[in-house]
């Protein structure tokens, strides 16, 4: 890894960080000494910019990485250890529970995590955080607005910012008029860093020049020194006055104070000053921020504009979709909304106590189901858009996005699964769940398809189409679990259902779950015959798309293994045309695999280096774990032929890298002793010591730069 690169995936700090210092030292002492530390306080206190700030300053401690968390999106507590393993990548295994994968992966490493907003899930924390601590030399930063309960917890209550001291007015600039609430400048006394300069540092960006005044003092103590509420208050220095603010600030506390409010007096401090920036708002401004609420994480334009804007109706009024991007700007602007530039498209995100006061107003207007439902709507479009388009020449696209959209994907399918009594929001959940076939397969999430899959399976009696996808999606991410009793038993059942249907699409799907079983049972020649028949069942007007190159693939493998690589080659030129027609590279990449299978089997190493080499590239852009270690164990082999052993024993260092980085085993499909026998033929050269030497190099990069190694073959690692 270049020097001073950080493993890990911290966001960058948007703004500048003001104060805090003590609270600083004394977490990263805290976290010196503790495995596991909470940060807990009020919302909006800033607990996450805090935990954010420590664990920046301790990546130089961490060399396996310091990984922020961010949970507030999850509702699923079954799903906690997909979404820690997303963000680490680490992928599922067969036939291992998420957690388990997770534990192995942890181990060995020192890493620092950041679990952040963990108060609607304490119990399933808890339990993840406990589980992982006995396993592994992990430490954890919690922040959550609870305690977790576990022994050995160690507890920082954040507290708001401290209101400095006295302030004393400055002489005013020349050219300056006379006014009240002039410039003013601290006096050498204050204490830096606390209430006051926090909103003087935010009002600086608005209001250029900005010096506080004494009202600032009053202003950051009335508003109890939250951060939330002191940058939602500087904000509206463009428009209104120190003064001003001060007014609208006090009549809102006024009308709090007659409601029968029972809740902490923070508590009611960051509402007012939430419910003061509401009422500053245009109506508009109000409404979308309300309908915002529904987005689980961040969220773009477009799906901004579908979910949010008034139903077309040829009204001149309401919140019509053409106003929402200039509406979504304002909102913006008042810092209601915050803009992430992703590097390759713009998204829009609101932080949790914004988003849950929105939630609020939302069921005020009494527009939660039909809100709720458009955001389904939205997804489920999204969704099937996904699986028209997958197998084309946008895959990688595809992959970005919808890994983008995970958050609000979970949250259409969850919405559609949560009512046992309610067999229509079953049946668009099944579909849903199998329009994102693709997604769970070929790009790492296999039990998280499952586990939604099961789910959708488990309480809907829906038929036709549907049924039939999700069967043999099911089956197909079942089998590479390693459950293939239920594999075959759900590939079985999706062959009589799309029978009975005609459904020849998912019956060619359903052959094909059936021989990959095979396949994993050991019956290579029974398997060949069911892709043969898959094959067929798609070119009679299945998937001609997909699922005939899945079955030109799945053939073109068998019969790799049964020794007849003339006519696995006649099937590749097949899949390699289909593929090549559309832009496919997920099934393409799997097909330059079995090739470089068949090069090996020639002794032609150099091309089974190429191949291997130009599978590997592509499964590395789409996520797809299993393809790249099966891609690297035919490159490592290929090496050993080539006499490059020291090489060989670094790529199977990064096979073994990638498999612990992704939670992998072998992969099942991959051709006996293949790579044993490159590691021998290569420890025979070079002897068990530098073997040793060479396999840990792989071994202990980070996966990024070990795969460039092994797609470029230079050293991006800085080593001498």
């Amino acid at each position: 890894m270049p020097a001073g690169a950080h493993v890990g995936n911290l966001p960058a700090e948007e703004t500048s960080f003001v104060g805090r210092q003590r609270e600083v030292a004394e977490v990263v002492r805290m976290l010196g000494e503790s495995r596991l530390v909470t940060l807990t306080g009020v919302g909006g206190v800033g607990k996450t910019r805090l935990a954010l700030h420590v664990a920046g300053d301790l990546r130089s401690r961490f060399p396996d990485g310091v990984w922020f968390v961010e949970l507030s999106s999850l509702r699923e507590p079954a799903l906690l250890g997909h979404a820690v393993s997303s963000v680490l990548r680490v992928a599922q295994q067969a036939g291992r529970s998420q957690m388990a994968v997770l534990v192995e992966f942890l181990a060995r490493r020192r890493s620092l995590i950041v679990l952040d907003t963990c108060e609607h899930l304490v119990q399933g924390c808890a339990a993840m955080v406990e589980t992982l601590l006995a396993a592994s030399e992990l430490r954890i930063l919690v922040t959550s607005r609870c305690l977790l309960g576990l022994p050995g917890e160690s507890c920082f209550q954040v507290e708001p910012l401290p209101i400095e001291g006295r302030y004393r007015p400055a002489a005013p600039s020349a050219g300056a008029p006379a006014m009240s609430g002039g410039p003013v400048a601290p006096s050498a006394s204050v204490a830096p860093g606390g209430a006051v300069a926090l909103f003087a540092d935010r009002a600086a960006s608005h209001v250029p020049g900005f010096v506080a005044t004494p009202e600032v003092a009053l202003l950051c103590r009335r508003l109890d020194g939250i951060p939330l509420a002191i940058e939602l208050a500087a904000v509206r220095l463009r428009t209104l006055s120190v003064e001003q603010i001060m007014g609208r600030i006090d009549d809102r506390f006024d009308l709090l104070s007659s409601e029968s409010s029972t809740g902490p007096p923070r508590h009611r401090t960051l509402r007012t000053a939430i419910g003061w920036s509401h009422e500053l708002c245009e109506p508009l401004e109000r409404l979308l921020w309300a309908r915002l609420s529904v987005f689980a994480g961040d969220f773009d334009l477009e799906a901004a504009q579908a979910i949010c804007a008034d139903p077309d109706t040829g009204s001149e009024t309401g919140l019509r979709r053409e106003l929402v991007e200039d509406v979504l700007i304002a909102l913006v602007e008042k810092s209601i909304v915050r803009r992430i530039d992703t590097g390759r498209a713009i998204r829009f995100r609101m932080l949790d106590t914004l988003r849950e006061y929105g939630a609020e107003w939302l069921r005020e207007l009494g527009e939660c189901a039909q809100t709720r439902f458009r955001h389904r709507d939205y997804y489920l479009r999204l969704a099937r858009r996904f699986d028209e388009e997958w197998f084309g020449p946008d895959q990688v696209a595809w992959y970005r996005r919808m890994n983008h959209e995970l958050p609000n994907l979970r949250s259409a399918l969850d919405h559609c699964l949560a009512d046992p009594a309610d067999p229509a929001e079953h049946a668009v959940g099944l579909d849903l769940a199998g329009r994102l076939a693709y997604f769970w397969m070929a790009c790492g999430f296999i039990s998280e398809g499952r586990h939604y899959l099961q789910r959708a399976l488990a309480v809907s009696h829906a038929s036709g189409a549907s049924l039939s996808r999700a069967l043999w999606a099911c089956a197909w991410l079942a089998d590479f679990q390693g459950d293939l009793d239920e594999a075959n038993d759900l590939a079985t059942e999706c062959l009589s259902q799309s029978f009975s249907e005609s459904d020849l699409a998912a019956a060619g799907w359903g052959t094909v779950c059936c021989a990959n079983t095979g396949l994993h049972w050991g019956y290579v020649s029974e398997a060949l015959a069911m892709y043969e028949r898959a094959r067929e069942t798609h070119e009679d007007g299945g998937d001609r798309g997909a699922g005939l190159a899945y079955a030109l693939t799945g053939q073109a493998y068998a019969l790799t293994r049964l020794g007849r690589p003339e006519q696995a080659l006649s099937c590749l030129r097949q899949q390699r045309s289909l593929c090549g027609s559309r832009g496919d590279i997920w099934l393409h990449s799997s097909g330059d695999w079995v090739r470089s299978l068949i090069e090996l089997d020639r002794r032609d190493f150099p091309m089974a280096d190429r191949f291997a080499r130009t599978s590997l590239r592509a499964k590395h852009l789409l996520n797809d774990s299993l393809g790249m270690v099966m891609a690297l164990a035919s490159m490592a082999r290929s090496a050993v032929g080539l006499g490059e052993m020291e090489r060989s024993a670094r790529l199977l260092g990064i096979g073994d890298l990638v498999e612990r980085g992704f939670g992998l085993r072998h992969g099942p499909f991959e051709p006996d002793g293949l790579r044993e026998e490159a590691e021998w033929r290569a420890r025979a050269v070079l002897g068990d010591r530098a073997f040793e030497a060479e396999y840990a190099w792989g071994r202990e990069q980070d996966i990024e730069s070990a795969l460039a190694y092994a797609l470029t073959g230079d050293d991006v690692t800085g080593r001498p």
